[in-house]
């Protein structure tokens, strides 16, 4: 089978390739997927960067890629629940990589049944975003109806998905930032006030949120306490680390020490806004994923996609991306359904 896999941290014209591998064999714990489709995440654009090497130190050259639509081919003994011939959805786990390829084995934990309402295309489109927003909103802000919610970069693949779950699904009040292009369009997703910030510095409106869902870090992450109400929350997937996140990565003692030297300043911000802070890794939950596939099914939240490319043109895929333009998500197929 081909498959595109990391050879060198990079660029990336220079850091992968598509290379012919045997097709994996599955374990008693897992099913064989034949690839249809699978999106690009910008956290796999990090990875081949070597931006991750702190946290994800595979043995190169590495399987890349966490988002996955296709159809299953072979399960092992000890599979309940699924059967060849499913077309199923699933995030990758970190240790387990590989979606960008002709087949994919995986642990049933992580799969779950793909939407019967979507394509394949749009269905590879929607792991590691309903998994992120769904663990972002409600694993750690416990959101509730009638909050109100600041969700930046709200045009892009996650930022699209958690407008439409925090307004259709928890019946939440969200403002989000965009660019004056994207501005209107980001609005008929649900959001109920869009801030152009390419016209307009978002702090500087006079509004007050429950939570702040940062999706870029930096100044950001740090900028956002001062936007909170009183007990509300910052929840990141691009800040330092929070006092949990060792734990999250399997750290050695060594590096969880410095780790937690690290994450002091912002553990001290947030006491100091009488806040929480909340850094994480997205974990891959094949019933939390069945969960979104009945969201999706009741037509709550439709996918976003920008653009698909064929796997041939994975590159090109991967530096399109890479720019940061995209309107949704970036699909490539690998085995289209004729």
């Amino acid at each position: 089978m081909r498959r595109l896999e990391l050879v060198a941290y990079g660029d990336i014209a220079s850091s992968v390739r598509m290379a012919d591998v045997p097709v994996p064999s599955v374990a008693d714990d897992q099913v064989l997927i034949r690839v249809e489709a699978a999106s690009i995440n910008p956290i796999d654009i990090k990875f081949i960067n070597g931006h991750l090497r702190r946290i994800m130190t595979p043995r190169l050259p590495a399987a890349i890629g966490f988002d996955a639509c296709g159809i299953i081919e072979d399960a092992g003994a000890a599979v309940r629940g699924l059967v060849p011939g499913d077309r199923v959805f699933v995030r990758a786990p970190r240790q387990k990589m590989g979606s960008f390829a002709e087949y994919l084995a995986v642990s049933a934990r992580f799969v779950a049944r793909a939407p019967e309402t979507l394509s394949a295309t749009q269905a590879a489109s929607i792991p590691l975003v309903a998994l992120t927003t769904v663990q972002a909103l409600e694993d750690r802000a416990r959101a509730r109806a009638g909050q109100h919610i600041l969700i930046h970069a709200g045009s892009g693949g996650l930022g699209s998905f958690a407008v439409q779950y925090a307004k259709n699904v928890l019946g939440l009040v969200v403002t989000t930032t965009a660019s004056s292009r994207n501005s209107e369009w980001v609005a008929k997703l649900g959001a109920d006030t869009v801030i152009e910030y390419d016209r307009e510095d978002y702090r500087r409106r006079d509004l007050r949120y429950d939570i702040v869902f940062d999706t870029l870090g930096g100044a950001t992450t740090r900028e956002s306490f001062a936007l909170l109400r009183p007990g509300g929350c910052v929840v990141s997937v691009a800040g330092p680390p929070d006092w949990q996140f060792a734990h999250q990565i399997d750290a050695g003692w060594l590096k969880a020490v410095l780790l937690h030297g690290v994450a002091l300043p912002m553990q001290w911000r947030a006491r100091r806004h009488g806040a929480r802070y909340y850094r994480f890794l997205t974990e891959s939950d094949g019933e939390q994923l069945a969960g979104v596939a009945a969201v999706l099914e009741s037509g709550s939240v439709r996918p976003i996609i920008d653009s698909v490319f064929t796997f041939e043109q994975s590159v090109a895929a991967l530096e399109y991306q890479a720019r940061g333009h995209a309107r949704g998500k970036v699909v490539i197929e690998m085995n289209p359904p004729a």
